[in-house]
């Protein structure tokens, strides 16, 4: 299961991520939906680690991804 609390991220001075927080359930399908601009590809970034986030938890299977 993968779990997102209190994501923030900026870009420069927009703060784009505020205290975003979701849960994607194993054997589920999670959808990420917004218009342009929103913030998904920034917060696919974050969980991939390409972009580090200004605060938060990003945990998969109750590991924490979140400093590597």
């Amino acid at each position: 299961m993968l779990t997102v609390e209190n994501l923030n991220q900026y870009y420069g001075g927009s703060h784009i991520l505020r205290d975003l927080s979701f849960t994607a359930e194993t054997g589920k399908v999670t959808a990420l939906l917004g218009r342009n601009g929103v913030g998904k590809t920034t917060l696919l970034k974050c969980l991939m680690g390409l972009v580090p986030a200004r605060s938060g938890q990003v945990s998969f299977d109750a590991r924490d991804l979140t400093r590597l």
